[in-house]
Order: C-alpha cells, then structure tokens, then sequence
C-alpha cells in the first residue's frame, strides 16, 4: 500500500475514534442534565432551548460521522440524507 493511503486510513480512523468520543461525551451530558434538571418544571422556552441545543450538537456529529466515518452502510447513508434533507452545511 502506499504512504498516502495508509496515511488516510489512519486519519479516516483517528477520526472515528473522536467523534465516537463526543458521541459519549454528548450522551453524558445529555443524562447529567436529566438527572440534574426535571424538564416538567422548566419553563417552555427554556425546555425548547435544551432541546435546540442538543439537536444542534447531534446534527454536527452526524454531520462529521457522515463525512469522515469509513463504511457507512446504504441503509446509515439513507438514514442521514433523510435528516439532511434541506438542511445547509454550516458555514
């Protein structure tokens, strides 16, 4: 094999390995929250920001797990062209 593509390889793999790493992380803030706040005595606008804010983090992981994560089956890639459907890459 050549430099360049293990060198992908290794890059494609070091990047899985992080975002499986914010997905955790994402996932334990998500359950500190819970334990640490009862969403039923938030006021609305307050349990709507929680919520925009944890969708805006899970769309960015998606994001990069769709961009650099190696193997993505067809059903996986079916799966999150329908969640971005109409949605714009950040700038």
């Amino acid at each position: 094999m050549s430099q360049s593509l293990i060198d992908d390889q290794e890059y494609r793999q070091d990047t899985a390995r992080r975002l499986n790493t914010w997905l955790t992380v994402l996932e334990e803030r998500i359950v500190a929250l819970l334990h640490g706040n009862d969403p039923e005595s938030m006021k609305p606008a307050e349990r709507e920001q929680a919520v925009s804010r944890h969708l805006t983090m899970l769309l960015r992981v998606l994001q990069l797990r769709q961009k650099f994560a190696p193997g993505i089956s067809a059903g996986e890639q079916a799966l999150l062209d329908s969640i971005f459907q109409g949605i714009e890459e950040p700038t």
